[in-house]
């Protein structure tokens, strides 16, 4: 699991997207993530002078606390992502036929080619005549995640 420093900051949110934010402080523009129920509980708008505590990712900052004058400081738990137990990581060799083995074998027909991502593949398959769903595989071939395919992803006509 790769280490990320932690970094303490004071600024100005000028934009706010939905949870994600920049923050103005130290002479730059920093994309800060206070995630779904952080900012549920601390509620962003552009103009609000903060104070923040979090970990610095290559594209942004995961806010672990945020504070305002007049309001009680916010601890933000990030949820880690849903993996299988024995999940590979990147460093695991990637073949797109161990995944599409993986797939026939639990009963899936795919269609198309696999979608590589860092830690998995992404794979357009259907059981039997049923509908059209997205597979989440990973490198060692375990089916972690299932979803109904997005059309417009899949370029799936109706």
């Amino acid at each position: 699991m790769p280490h990320h420093d932690t970094t303490a900051l004071s600024g100005i949110i000028k934009h706010v997207f939905a949870h994600r934010f920049t923050l103005e402080a130290e002479g730059q523009t920093h994309l800060a993530d206070l995630g779904p129920k952080g900012a549920q509980a601390f509620p962003l708008s552009p103009g609000l002078a903060v104070r923040l505590e979090g970990e610095r990712r290559p594209s942004e900052i995961k806010v672990t606390r945020i504070e305002t004058a007049g309001r009680e400081p916010v601890q933000v738990e990030h949820k880690k992502p849903n993996h299988a137990p024995g999940h590979q990581h990147a460093d695991a060799p990637a073949d797109a036929n161990v995944v599409l083995a993986a797939a026939r074998k639990a009963g899936w027909e795919s269609r198309g080619e696999p979608r590589r991502k860092p830690k998995h593949f992404e794979v357009l398959a259907r059981q039997g005549q049923g509908g059209w769903s997205e597979l989440h595989i990973d490198f060692a071939g375990a089916i972690y995640k299932q979803k109904p395919a997005d059309a417009e992803k899949w370029s799936l006509s109706a």
